[in-house]
């Protein structure tokens, strides 16, 4: 489906995207598809996927939400003229199929209890950018076993004496087998670009697994995972593609 969004902040447009691809993400990342820099807007914030003619918002575990039309979501099909909000900005979503000549107005883009938009009243679509080329977060991110750490392969894993567990996913099947991903950074991809992929999202203490593309959904201890952003821990197992994981802690 031809499908655009409009982003806008303090009642000015700030830049218009059209949803040409599978997933679009939204966040504070210079990697992310729509890049919104605001202390408000989390990393990878959220993003939307385009599934036949439908298209969905996902939250990706943000520190502060996501909202459709004012209303609190993780997951939700969104329509012509709703309100998408990620922090103080509002994204404001069009079904060109449902638009004569374009965006043209805003002025009575969304009508709710709440508030009622007041925008510009002619949108000039600004000139898309150039692609970025894939930064590493593009690919597995496999870091090769430390032979000096004990992962418990001769009893329980070991316990961290104090402080929050560095936790990470070690492969245990599937290409790269026996080596480990940690999971301190703010956002890890999984998987392999182009094909099934999965996003560990940090959020303080807590880690959450969202998934990210590719045409099979991941799954979470044996279960397929449904939309939007889950808690993981130790002992968790996640498939991605053709690899298997487990959530370790590691000894510091």
């Amino acid at each position: 489906m031809a499908a655009r969004v409009v982003v806008s902040f303090d009642d000015e447009i700030v830049r218009e995207v059209e949803l040409a691809r599978a997933v679009t993400v939204v966040g504070r990342h210079p990697d992310c598809d729509i890049v919104i820099e605001h202390p408000a807007v989390s990393g990878r914030h959220a993003l939307f996927r385009v599934v036949s003619r439908t298209v969905y918002v996902e939250d990706l575990a943000s520190t502060n939400g996501t909202k459709v039309n004012g209303i609190a979501t993780s997951h939700q099909v969104v329509h012509h003229l709703d309100m998408i909000e990620v922090g103080r900005h509002k994204i404001h979503f069009f079904d060109d199929s449902m638009m004569a000549g374009g965006v043209a107005s805003l002025e009575d883009t969304v009508h709710t209890d709440f508030e009622r938009t007041m925008l510009a009243a002619h949108v000039q679509a600004p000139a898309r950018a150039a692609e970025k080329p894939a930064g590493d977060l593009s690919r597995t991110m496999a870091i090769t076993r430390d032979p000096t750490l004990r992962l418990g392969a001769d009893g329980p894993e070991p316990q961290v004496a104090a402080g929050p567990a560095v936790l990470a996913l070690r492969i245990v099947s599937g290409p790269r087998t026996g080596h480990l991903i940690r999971l301190d950074l703010a956002n890890t991809m999984i998987g392999t670009s182009g094909s099934d992929t999965a996003l560990v999202v940090r959020r303080g203490e807590g880690l959450f697994l969202a998934r990210f593309g590719g045409n099979r959904a991941p799954r979470l201890n044996r279960r397929e995972l449904e939309p939007g952003s889950h808690p993981i821990g130790a002992r968790d197992v996640i498939e991605v593609g053709g690899t298997r994981f487990e959530v370790i802690e590691l000894a510091e």
